[in-house]
Parts: structure tokens; C-alpha cells; sequence
């Protein structure tokens, strides 16, 4: 039975001035010509974009500047918190440094082969989990975890093993071993069922928690999952976006991380995706928790028609697509995710 996406007087995670969704996309280059007051009045003629609109409440309350078109995607300005697709947006700082006040529990939890895994909790409430993508780090979540925090959350951030601080341990990575991983959190913190937003291997990670563990999981928002290696794209690196990724992701790990080698975990991440997970349909469907599976249009790393398989194939699952964004979707519009994310988790 599919998902409709609740109004926001539905949702118990409404914003302080509602929001609409318009169809089209913001005429960028016409409202940059014109007036404030000419952009509104033309704009509304034409019809906002989504992910425009949902950058801000205040679109157009000061004048546009467009990046040139000589411009580098990566160094392009955001319009409004939007970035183009092409980029890679600044890593949002960790919820360790900024919890916006929260009473915060932050540390590490011991892990099986002796790992040492990273855990930053804040706030109180409904416990919600963020399990971030391969070879980056639970900083960037962060930006989420804060959404979630003042829409009254219990949030809880990790990194995964050999990933940002945590340590890899003496075993092979694997995902049941990073599924087991969170429910050894969840018992440290004495949570029993929490919610959970995974990010590409983070998805997968949630999907596998439900499947593995089904009485900890309430719901699951599943950003760019799949169910087999076919699902992901290895060719898609070539892209710009994630070409700047591992760059990145390199530089971050030799500042966060406590021991090992960039170089081994990418290793280790590169073969559990060319091996895992290995999921038939009949495994799709012990996830009983209500799930959406959401992709990025511009994803170039993960196979969308597999996304749009796994919500055919969870009855109780939902589609959704986020318009102009890459894989790095909750840095290219993070408040467009949030508000997806929490409208997923007010509806029924």
C-alpha cells in the first residue's frame, strides 16, 4: 500500500509559517533582471520551483545574484541555500561542536573485533537515528540532526566503523556487521525503537537494522538505498561531485580518524559494493516498518529504477524524487530534505 505525502497541519513536525509546493522551476535568469517586487509578481506567473521555494521562506527578499557561467560547479555560490547539482557544498559542522543548546551525550561505544564507535545524541523526544554514506562521516548529517532537534527529536548521530572517528576493528566491514554496530548504540543509550534517515550505504544500513532486528525500527527514510551491487553505479565517481567527494573525504579522514588508512577503508568500502547487500524481493519484504525510498534526479552512483523496485516491493513503502539534486542531496537543498524528512515522519 503506497505512502501520500501528509500536508503539513498533518505532520507533527509543522515549521512556524506553512509552506506551499509549486510545480515548475524558478525562473532564475528572469527574476535576476528584474525588480523584487517585478521577480515576485513574475515568478508566481510562472511558478516556483520546489526546491527553489523550500530554500527559504524569503526567496525573494533580497536581490539574486547568479553565479557566472565561467564558474566552477564547485565554487559556485548557493541561491537562497540551493546549490547547483554539480556541487559539493561545505561539510556542515559536527553536532559534537553545535547542538543549538541541547543537553548532548557524545563519546565512543565498544564495537565487536575491538572498534571503537563514535556516537553524538542531543535533545529528547522521539528517538531518530542518521546513518550517513559510505567514507564520510556523521558531521555530515549534522545539519538534519539540528532540523530535528527543534522539531523536538531525540537525535543520535554515528559514525561507522573505520569511518570519521571510529575505529575499523579486527573484523571484515560488512553490512550486518554495521547493522549490528547501531543496535549496540541503541542499547548503550537505552533506546528500544527510534526512527531512522540513512544516507546511501546508511540506507542500506537501516534497511538491514529492520530487517535483522524488526522490533527497532518505527520507520525508515531511505535516501539512495539499493539491494544489490547492481544498484550501484561505479562509473558514476566519475562525476564532479564525487570527484571532489573523495578528495574530501580523504582530508577528513586524516584529520578525524584514530587509526588505519584512507586508503584501506576505501578499499574495504569499494568491495562491499561491488559484493553486498545481495537482498531478493522476499527479503525486501521483512522490512515492515513504513518506508520511503527517495532518490536524487541527478544521482549518478545509484541505479534509480532499483529505488523505485524497493518501494514496489515493501508494502508498506512509499517513492519519492528530490528535483535537482545529486547524491549529495542533503547538502545541495538541506532544508528541502529536512522538510521531506520530517513529513515522512508525521504522516501515518
Amino acid at each position: 500500500m503506497k505512502q501520500t505525502l501528509p500536508t503539513l497541519e498533518q505532520t507533527s513536525f509543522q515549521h512556524e509559517t506553512p509552506l506551499q509546493i509549486a510545480d515548475d522551476t524558478l525562473p532564475l535568469v528572469a527574476a535576476y533582471k528584474q525588480s523584487r517586487r517585478q521577480a515576485l509578481r513574475s515568478a508566481f506567473t510562472a511558478g516556483i520551483g520546489a526546491a527553489a521555494f523550500m530554500a527559504g521562506r524569503s526567496v525573494f527578499a533580497q536581490q539574486m545574484s547568479l553565479p557566472l557561467a565561467s564558474s566552477s560547479p564547485d565554487r559556485m555560490p548557493p541561491i537562497n541555500g540551493v546549490y547547483d547539482w554539480h556541487a559539493l557544498p561545505p561539510t556542515p559542522a559536527s553536532l559534537e561542536s553545535d547542538a543549538g543548546g541541547q543537553m548532548m551525550d557524545t563519546g565512543f561505544v565498544p564495537g565487536q573485533g575491538r572498534a571503537q564507535l563514535y556516537f553524538t545524541a542531543a535533545g529528547q523526544g522521539v528517538p531518530v537515528i542518521l546513518l550517513h554514506d559510505g567514507l564520510a562521516n556523521s558531521d555530515y548529517v549534522s545539519d538534519l540532526a539540528r532540523s530535528l532537534l527543534r522539531a523536538r527529536c531525540r537525535v543520535v548521530v554515528m559514525d561507522a566503523r573505520g569511518h570519521g572517528r571510529s575505529t575499523m576493528g579486527k573484523l571484515p566491514l560488512s553490512y550486518d556487521l554495521l547493522a549490528d554496530d547501531v543496535v549496540t548504540l541503541m542499547a548503550y543509550l537505552h533506546i528500544r525503537n527510534a526512527a531512522f534517515v540513512g544516507w546511501g550505504d546508511g540506507a542500506v544500513q537501516a534497511m538491514n537494522v529492520a530487517m535483522r532486528h524488526p522490533g527497532t525500527v518505527s520507520r525508515i527514510f531511505a535516501f539512495a538505498p539499493r539491494m544489490s551491487a547492481d544498484g550501484y553505479m561505479e562509473a558514476g565517481q566519475d562525476s564532479s561531485d564525487m570527484k571532489s567527494f573523495l578528495v574530501r573525504a580523504r582530508s577528513e579522514y586524516k584529520k578525524l580518524s584514530r587509526d588505519g588508512s584512507f586508503s584501506d577503508v576505501r578499499d574495504a568500502v569499494n568491495d562491499l559494493h561491488r559484493s553486498a547487500p545481495n537482498w531478493s524481493d522476499a527479503d525486501l519484504q521483512r522490512v515492515t516498518a513504513p518506508l520511503w525510498a527517495v532518490a536524487a534526479d541527478r544521482d549518478s552512483v545509484i541505479n534509480r529504477a532499483q529505488v523505485e523496485h524497493i518501494s514496489g516491493t515493501i508494502e508498506n513503502a512509499g517513492f519519492m524524487v528530490l528535483p535537482n539534486t545529486s547524491h549529495f542531496a542533503p547538502l545541495q537543498n538541506p532544508l528541502l530534505f529536512a522538510l521531506s524528512v520530517e513529513s515522512f515522519f508525521g504522516g501515518r
